[in-house]
């Protein structure tokens, strides 16, 4: 149904202080379901980059196994608590092998699943998730920063079941999905107005018209890479990540 781009590359800053880039993306797909996660590991946090890796990991798995039920629930707070509680076991456990406190492990999540004529969309922080129909580029998701620009909701925090966002909806006339970290956001987000930069509806529109090809790395997902490597990486010292769902075209 869709075809799929995800990427994250480690930030000037990060690069310059010599410390590890702390964005993560994954994508999986089984059983008719698609999943894209994204994690932006906490600055604060000692080893924020397996907290980043854990989450997106355990969120591939959980929505291809429970997009239907999660789709069909009436009850939106119970189905906030069973995502947040399942995805703090799965920090635990990476915390218990690493030697760490689940607080070390601190990191945002965004989440886009579909299947059939459906959605369900996932945030817990900051970062950016966005969607194309009929033609225009809309924000779904914005970023969650409180009263502070530098301050946002983690998937460790107390607050996470609260702060979760989660949208579902039909599919008629979608287009396709892109998410983003805050690095990204800042070349591909307007925070004054609110609004998805131009270049995302481009970005949806390649990947979805670009052709069929079992090349392993086909000349679409180099362009994209090179987008993110130069441009994108080059208006931030921030780690940058992205996540596309673009519907097939033809």
């Amino acid at each position: 149904m869709f075809r799929a781009f995800h990427y994250q590359v480690r930030g000037r800053g990060h690069v310059l202080d010599g410390v590890r880039g702390q964005d993560r993306t994954a994508y999986l797909a089984r059983n008719r379901v698609q999943v894209m996660c994204l994690s932006d590991g906490a600055g604060s946090a000692t080893h924020a980059e397996f907290g980043a890796q854990a989450l997106v990991d355990a969120g591939c798995r959980l929505l291809v196994e429970r997009f239907s039920d999660f789709v069909a629930s009436q009850d939106g707070a119970s189905l906030k608590l069973e995502i947040v509680e399942y995805l703090l076991e799965r920090l635990g456990d990476v915390a218990e092998r690493q030697g760490v406190q689940i607080r070390d492990l601190a990191a945002t999540f965004l989440a886009v699943a579909a299947a059939g004529d459906k959605f369900l969309i996932l945030h817990v922080g900051d970062g950016v998730i966005g969607y194309v129909k009929d033609g225009s580029a809309q924000v779904a998701s914005g970023p969650d920063n409180s009263e502070f620009a530098n301050q946002t909701s983690f998937v460790t925090s107390k607050t996470a079941a609260g702060a979760m966002r989660i949208l579902r909806g039909d599919l008629n006339g979608v287009d396709g999905f892109i998410m983003m970290s805050d690095g990204t956001a800042n070349s591909l987000y307007d925070s004054r107005t609110e609004e998805l930069a131009p270049a995302c509806l481009k970005i949806v529109a390649r990947l979805s018209s670009a052709p069929t090809t079992r090349t392993k790395n086909p000349e679409y997902r180099k362009q994209l890479r090179r987008l993110i490597d130069t441009k994108v990486r080059f208006a931030t010292k921030d780690d940058c990540s992205i996540g596309v769902l673009a519907r097939k075209s033809g």
